[in-house]
């Protein structure tokens, strides 16, 4: 039977990362792609201090749909206070409509229990912290193939539409389409990077 996500050849000299442009994960996706050709979308809605050399202004109706899109995320992810950092949290929309894979960086946290910055997970369903668990919970609703790596089990974890939960990979994943999401945790930890380095080596070794 062929997986829902089973890759089709792609050209790897032509590969797109759609990112925020953030320091850590965002960075790390951008800089070590580049090493491997990898050209970059850097997503801001009107924000000066975006500094990537890659950034791209998304447009006022992909806001929109951001804010739509992040709105109904948080029906998963049930978090208060999030208006705020709409325009960062929208212009992440950008990062997930134009992408097949999202590879994200972070901490998966489980229904109940507490995430790393300290706050109690009220989701029925495992989610992932912070502002990245929002382009991944939008990801999932559009039905994207989802890569997750937790920096405290350092496992690749994918996201699996049959039991709605993440499955623990025994291997680094790799880019199969050509347009993916490198996003994830400012917080960024040696492995992460090198989780990083891993998706890139093993999506272009001979």
């Amino acid at each position: 039977m062929r997986d829902l996500f089973e890759p089709d050849m792609i050209d790897l000299s032509n590969i797109t990362c759609h990112s925020g442009g953030a320091q850590g994960s965002d960075t790390y996706w951008e800089n070590i792609g580049e090493t491997f050709g990898v050209k970059t979308k850097a997503y801001s809605y009107k924000t000066s201090y975006h500094v990537s050399k890659n950034k791209v202004e998304i447009s006022d109706s992909d806001f929109e749909e951001g804010v739509d899109q992040i709105n109904k995320a948080n029906k998963v992810l049930g978090r208060f206070g999030i208006q705020k950092y709409m325009n960062l949290l929208a212009r992440n929309w950008s990062q997930v409509k134009y992408s097949h894979q999202i590879f994200a960086i972070g901490y998966i946290v489980d229904p109940g229990k507490k995430s790393p910055k300290g706050y109690y997970s009220k989701s029925k369903v495992q989610t992932v912290d912070g502002g990245t668990g929002y382009a991944v919970q939008m990801g999932i609703n559009n039905k994207k193939d989802i890569y997750v790596f937790d920096q405290n089990s350092n496992f690749w974890y994918r996201w699996s539409y049959s039991t709605m939960s993440y499955i623990k990979m025994n291997d680094t994943p790799k880019i199969t389409t050509q347009d993916f999401a490198g996003i994830g945790t400012r917080e960024i930890t040696q492995n992460g990077i090198d989780a990083i380095k891993n998706v890139y080596m093993k999506t272009f070794e001979n």
